[in-house]
């Protein structure tokens, strides 16, 4: 039981210590508690990709629902009735942008983590760590375009409260 709970600290440690060294420039230490915890490392990588592969299923569906559910249809019903707005139409074309961007990326990502969980830690722990320092680089950009499409709906939201307040008679 100890014996797994330290292996589990020592693979947590070695993910969160190696972003901070540069490519390339992992230490004897490093090497030698990647080869001796690859079993524990590659098993944490495996729930990760679990989990991300969860989230991003979710959260693609989701982007997928408000394009189809709301914004689309908002906006098709504006020109309908000659009511079409400019910069909801750019609006709905930012968020079509920045979902594919979303998906592309985590394509990327998923298949850098695919080829991460496949190699040999044990055998190669610089090879390894420098493909875990690209992967951990993939990842932050998926992050960055889930932070990105959060503010393209924030503003969609805040353009679609104002033209409710222009249709109301609130504000001219």
């Amino acid at each position: 039981m100890l014996k797994k709970y330290v292996a589990a600290i020592c693979s947590v440690l070695v993910l969160l210590c190696l972003v901070a060294v540069p490519v390339g420039a992992i230490s004897e230490a490093q090497q030698t508690v990647i080869s001796d915890h690859c079993g524990a490392i590659k098993e944490d990588l495996k729930n990760v990709q679990r989990a991300d592969a969860r989230a991003r299923v979710y959260i693609g569906g989701r982007y997928e629902t408000i394009l189809s559910d709301f914004v689309k249809p908002l906006n098709l019903g504006l020109v309908e009735k000659n009511l079409s707005r400019t910069e909801l139409i750019e609006s709905q074309n930012a968020i079509l942008g920045e979902k594919l961007e979303f998906a592309n990326d985590y394509i990327d990502y998923q298949q850098g983590l695919e080829q991460l969980v496949a190699m040999d830690c044990k055998a190669e722990p610089e090879k390894f760590y420098d493909k875990l320092v690209r992967v951990r680089q993939k990842r932050k950009k998926v992050e960055q375009d889930m932070q990105k499409m959060a503010k393209i709906l924030e503003e969609y939201k805040a353009q679609v409260v104002k033209l409710k307040e222009v249709v109301s008679g609130k504000t001219k």
